[in-house]
C-alpha cells in the first residue's frame, strides 16, 4: 500500500481511501497524499464541492481499500487548476504523534481529533497543550467558538483520525478571535453538580 501512496503523491493524482470497519462501505475519502510512512498517510482533502479543504492523518491500519486514481482524479485535477488550487504541503512530520499533534496545534492553531473505536459519532476540536508516548491534553473549543476553562486527558493511540486546517476549524477560529473577553466559557456561573436550581 505504502508503494502505492507514494506512487500517488510523486504523480499528483487523487486517491479516494477508504476504512470500511470504521465509517462502512459506503463512506470515503478523497485527497491528495501529502506525506505517509509505514503507519500513517497525510492528504490534503478534496471536498464535495471540488475545493481543497483541509489536511487529515489516517492510520494504515484502518485502510480496507483504496483507489489510484480516484474515479473522478481528472476532473477534480481540471477544477482545482481552474480555481488556481494546489496542492501545499504543510510539512508536518510523521514520526512521531505525540509531537505531530503539538506543531499541528501550534502552527495550525486548532486540531480536530476523532477517537472513533471509542467515541464512534463525536470528536474533539481544540488545541494539544501537552502530549507524550500514552496520553495527550487538550483544551477543546465547543460548537458556540468559545474555549473550555478545562483541559482533558485521552490516551494517545484511541485516536483513529486527525484533521486541520480546514474551513470548519478556520471559522471556529475566526469566530473565536472576534470574542474577546467573551472568548472562554463562562461555566463559574453554573453549580459544580451541573444542576441549575429554578428560582
Amino acid at each position: 500500500m505504502l508503494i502505492e501512496l507514494e506512487k500517488a503523491r510523486t504523480r499528483n493524482n487523487v486517491v479516494r481511501i477508504f476504512r470500511e470497519e470504521l465509517d462502512g462501505p459506503d463512506s470515503w475519502t478523497d485527497g491528495f497524499v501529502v506525506d505517509a510512512n509505514e503507519e500513517m498517510v497525510l492528504l490534503q482533502l478534496v471536498d464535495d464541492s471540488v475545493r481543497l479543504n483541509g489536511y487529515q492523518v489516517l492510520f494504515l491500519e484502518d485502510i480496507s481499500d483504496f483507489a489510484h486514481p480516484a474515479p473522478f482524479n481528472d476532473f477534480q485535477k481540471k477544477v482545482l487548476s481552474l480555481r488556481g488550487e494546489e496542492v501545499v504541503d504543510p510539512e508536518v512530520d510523521l514520526d512521531d504523534l505525540a509531537v505531530m499533534l503539538i506543531d499541528i496545534s501550534e502552527e495550525f492553531g486548532l486540531v480536530t481529533l476523532h477517537r472513533e473505536e471509542v467515541e464512534p459519532d463525536s470528536c474533539e476540536i481544540g488545541r494539544v497543550v501537552r502530549a507524550d508516548s500514552v496520553t495527550y491534553e487538550l483544551e477543546e473549543i465547543g460548537s458556540d467558538a468559545r474555549w473550555f476553562d478545562e483541559t482533558f486527558e485521552y490516551d494517545l493511540y484511541d485516536i483513529t483520525r486527525i484533521e486541520f486546517g480546514g474551513a470548519y476549524e478556520e471559522a471556529l477560529l475566526m469566530a473565536n478571535d472576534d470574542m474577546g473577553d467573551d472568548s472562554y466559557e463562562l461555566s463559574d456561573e453554573y453549580p459544580d453538580d451541573g444542576i441549575v436550581d429554578d428560582e
